[in-house]
């Protein structure tokens, strides 16, 4: 019988909506998988070649499963993507954690081997962020929990129940590499090339994990690389691909594997025992000694959306199990190949039992591997969206336009507005017990100064500023406070963060239009260290920041245009403020003078 050809196909996955790999079958909290299993992208291909009436397809590339192995999509971290790492040269991707990677101290980004020369005076604590297989980049995967009311499928239908779902977020990238098997090597090639055609040609219906319901699941895929399909290695090429004879090396697990024990039965405990009978079948004869070994345990489930209902659960051996071995031979490069494409255990067409072999870490401590989202990176020159797709940088020459510099404008208002009215109420309360000497009445006066149907926000703030200080020139449209009510003013106090309190009156008689207003919100915006929403919000509309991040070159966190529009708004933003503040006063000192118990006012 004749040992197929195997090779493998690399599959870049870009979230274009939030994604739910379903984990529980808790109906009332679902969390998603911070990777994407092979058996839902199983069901992504299905979905796809029975759309395009590819029966044959379908029944000899996902039901036989002697032709692909689908595997698990680990994040994928891209040049250009994180602006803190200009230097990364290619992309990579990030794995499990090895089980045997630790950091040292509780609150140190410091590595080490535990496998190694343990200090056993020091804290250790396990490393759970996927890692790349050198181990110089960390992945953090961006989720969102959203709340909604749904219908419960039993009891009473017509009652509405709390659901929460996790997800990840959308924008994000991820790379899986499909074990193809074929006769020959002009035979993979073609059945590479097919499969990348269907995928190509059902662009826009791909959809994984819970993509039936609340707009999950949409996602873009493509090989990493048309020109040349195939790929030898299960991983990139990361380090040395063959070790001398008593040289160790470590089988890092990159997916869960069912192995079955002794006893007839799944137990991950197994795992030694099937890897040495893995390098049996390979090597026969040769000695294999375990160094070590670390394998945690995990269940393994899903929902069968055909049949409406859960999978029976079975414990497998975790993802990120080590086994460091030596042998007595040398190991080249074709045998290590060849071993790696013989994944443990069984359901290995759902991509479980998949496996690398690579170089252990080097001993003593490892330097800290800085984190980063597995974001869609973009060349030079271009913009990334929300679902992932880049686009042309409009260039400076563009901001001319006036059609645009409204836009800019707008934009930047909208999303600004918001987090300047939070700003304010969490101001207001920060400083309910310092505002004792106000009265509702006083507050509400100066309300109707900043809501009279002034000429412009400059007018209406030049209006409260001289309400404030007292003014009692004829003429004006609102009467200057007497000094009962300026005296209120002074004692009571605003409690801004990172600043000392100040007087409320103060605080207000700096209101001006023009270069005041400027100068006064520089003082008074919203900071990033204590309310960063602010400048979050301008950023992911700022057309000038390509990132759609917070600027690190200025305090402020805004970009040099963002800057310039709130010099032309700031009038504008310190009216918001101001308004806001006093609503949320009055509604303060309202709650104040609540008469406590029953019986009402006496």
């Amino acid at each position: 019988m004749s040992v197929p050809v195997s090779g493998y196909l690399p599959l870049r996955y870009v979230l274009t909506d939030t994604l739910v790999v379903r984990t529980s079958f808790d109906p009332l909290r679902i969390d998603s998988e911070h990777v994407i299993g092979g058996r839902a992208q199983r069901g992504m291909l299905a979905a796809a070649l029975r759309r395009a009436g590819l029966r044959r397809e379908e029944r000899e590339w996902v039901a036989d499963g002697g032709r692909i192995r689908f595997a698990t999509a680990h994040p994928r971290l891209e040049p250009g993507a994180d602006p803190d790492l200009p230097g990364l040269s290619r992309a990579l991707v990030a794995y499990p954690p090895p089980a045997h990677l630790y950091t040292l101290g509780k609150d140190s980004d410091t590595m080490a081997d535990v496998f190694g020369d343990a200090d056993p005076t020091v804290p250790y604590r396990a490393v759970r962020d996927p890692i790349t297989l050198d181990r110089t980049l960390r992945a953090r995967v961006r989720t969102t929990t959203e709340r909604y009311l749904g219908r419960a499928r039993l009891g009473d239908p017509d009652r509405g129940m709390p659901f929460f779902t996790t997800a990840l977020d959308s924008g994000q990238v991820f790379e899986a590499r499909w074990q193809l098997l074929a006769s020959d090597r002009a035979a993979l090639s073609e059945l590479a090339r097919r499969i990348a055609e269907v995928l190509a040609d059902a662009e826009g219906t791909l959809t994984l994990g819970s993509g039936g319901t609340r707009a999950h699941g949409g996602v873009r895929v493509a090989p990493v690389d048309p020109d040349d399909l195939l790929r030898p290695d299960r991983a990139e090429e990361v380090g040395r691909r063959a070790w001398a004879a008593g040289r160790p090396f470590d089988l890092l697990l990159s997916s869960a594997a069912l192995v079955v024990g002794a006893q007839g039965q799944y137990a991950p405990g197994a795992l030694v025992p099937e890897v040495s009978a893995l390098l049996e079948r390979w090597l026969p004869g040769v000695g294999v000694e375990v160094v070590a070994a670390h394998v945690e345990s995990t269940v393994i489930g899903a929902y069968h959306r055909g049949y409406h209902g859960p999978m029976a659960q079975r414990r497998a051996a975790a993802p990120g199990a080590v086994v460091r071995l030596r042998l007595d031979r040398d190991l080249p490069t074709e045998l290590v190949r060849a071993i790696e494409a013989d994944p443990l255990g069984d359901r290995v067409i759902d991509g479980h039992g998949q496996f690398v072999l690579v170089d252990p870490p080097p001993p003593g401590p490892l330097p800290p591997a800085p984190e980063t989202v597995p974001l869609v990176g973009r060349p030079a020159g271009t913009v990334a969206l929300t679902d992932g797709r880049t686009v042309a940088a409009r260039t400076s020459e563009g901001w001319d336009d006036p059609g645009l510099a409204a836009l800019y404008d707008e934009l930047l208002w909208n999303a600004a507005a918001g987090p300047v009215r939070d700003h304010a109420r969490f101001l207001a309360r920060r400083s309910a017990r310092r505002l004792e000497p106000l009265t509702p009445s006083l507050v509400g006066r100066l309300r109707e100064v900043v809501t009279h149907p002034h000429d412009d926000a400059d007018a209406a703030l030049e209006a409260l500023a001289n309400v404030v200080d007292g003014d009692r020139s004829p003429g004006g449209a609102h009467k200057g406070l007497h000094d009962r009510a300026v005296r209120a003013l002074s004692r009571a106090r605003v409690v801004s963060p990172g600043s000392a309190p100040i007087p409320v009156r103060g605080w207000l008689s700096g209101l001006s239009g023009g270069e005041a207003a400027v100068s006064w919100w520089e003082a008074n915006r919203p900071r990033p260290a204590y309310g960063p929403a602010y400048a979050e919000a301008i950023a992911v509309v700022d057309l000038s920041v390509p990132e759609g991040l917070p600027s690190r070159e200025d305090p402020s966190g805004l970009s040099e245009r963002a800057l310039e529009w709130e010099r032309r708004t700031a009038a504008r933003l310190c009216l918001t403020l101001v308004s806001s503040w006093l609503a949320e006063v009055a509604r303060v000192l309202r709650a104040r003078d609540v008469p406590r118990g029953g019986g009402g006012w006496r």
